[in-house]
């Protein structure tokens, strides 16, 4: 099969998936930090930031684990709106290509590539963004999907990109929460068909995270956090302080419900009315663990996503391995033309 690779390229970390051959898959997750690259002395790290290396309109960027260490990064990557078509966001994106390839996955040059955007601004920067990312991979398949879509994709497909039989998308209805670093992103799904005027977006968990610093700087230790040791700790619920861990796992609980009730108002919004006659409300995405209790006690029929960081990834892989099977299977079946071009569906579909 076809290389197919779901990529999510966070605020926090960037999450990707791939798959190719016969059933072979690839996860790979790293920090979505970027800074200009530099000349670093020591030998053994400078070999380890040529790893983590790309050039983006011929300026040379260090990403990943580098960049974060290196650069002595204390904000977190991409809180603006239009940050996908930034030098950082195609640093992260060329730099996912190029562990990918380094992890000898092949095929990655002419892979079917699925990407995302916050449902907020999926309608007005799908083009432009798959236009971006066809230059930086031009040999490429470039598809673009709502965030909120991956987990969706995620449950009614397998992982080697098949109908999940236990799923039935044409009778089922499902809503989706996706919590992010910069957005919570939502849709639904009824019967099939994608409701428009259920997408939409919210504050994701970098509004938790500044909470976090705001507490933890009225405690008495005087806890100064970087909103990068911020994010961090939401998920480890813990900070280090001279030495020692300190648990912060009470103020993680108080940062939280801010968010939360913010997530729940807006899906009222979005979908609220239609909650009671859903299957279920798929919460996914890096803040969906803290999020899921305040939205189970909301929506019993909540369902927290297998491995809900790579969610989004693991889906929009998925997605390209069935577009990828359905493409075959046109192929297979359609009948030669006498001109010697095929009339498949598939073709059709491409152009």
């Amino acid at each position: 099969m076809q290389t197919c690779i779901g990529f999510d390229v966070g605020r926090s970390s960037t999450k990707i998936v791939a798959s190719w051959g016969d059933g072979e898959r690839k996860e790979l997750l790293f920090p979505s930090s970027v800074v200009d690259a530099f000349a670093i002395s020591d030998e053994r790290e400078a070999a380890r930031a040529r790893e983590e290396t790309v050039l983006v309109n011929n300026k040379a960027y260090f990403f990943g684990k580098v960049a974060q260490l290196q650069g002595r990064l204390e904000t977190t990557s991409g809180l603006t709106e239009d940050w996908v078509f930034s030098d950082q966001h195609s640093a992260l994106f060329l730099g996912g290509l190029k562990k990918l390839a380094d992890a000898g996955v092949p095929g990655v040059d002419k892979a079917i590539i699925v990407v995302g955007l916050p449902a907020a601004f999926y309608a007005s920067q799908k083009v432009a963004l798959s236009n971006t990312l066809s230059q930086l991979a031009p040999g490429a398949e470039i598809r673009v999907l709502s965030q909120s879509m991956g987990p969706y994709h995620q449950m009614i497909f397998t992982t080697d990109g098949r109908e999940d039989t236990s799923v039935d998308p044409d009778q089922d209805s499902w809503a989706v929460v996706e919590v992010g670093q910069f957005t919570s992103d939502y849709a639904m799904v009824v019967k099939g068909h994608p409701i428009e005027h259920a997408f939409g977006s919210c504050d994701g968990m970098r509004i938790a995270a500044e909470e976090l610093q705001r507490i933890l700087q009225k405690d008495p230790r005087k806890l100064h956090i970087t909103m990068v040791e911020a994010t961090e700790a939401l998920r480890t619920k813990e900070v280090s302080n001279f030495g020692s861990k300190v648990d912060v796992s009470a103020a993680v609980t108080e940062c939280v419900k801010p968010l939360a009730a913010q997530i729940i108002n807006k899906a009222d919004q979005l979908i609220g009315t239609k909650a009671r006659e859903l299957n279920g409300v798929l919460i996914a995405g890096g803040g969906a663990p803290l999020i899921f209790p305040h939205l189970l006690e909301k929506w019993p029929h909540s369902k927290l996503t297998p491995n809900p960081r790579y969610s989004v990834a693991d889906g929009f892989c998925r997605f390209a391995q069935a577009l990828a099977l359905y493409r075959a299977s046109q192929e297979a079946s359609a009948p030669v033309a006498k001109s010697g071009r095929g009339g498949s569906k598939a073709q059709a579909e491409e152009a």
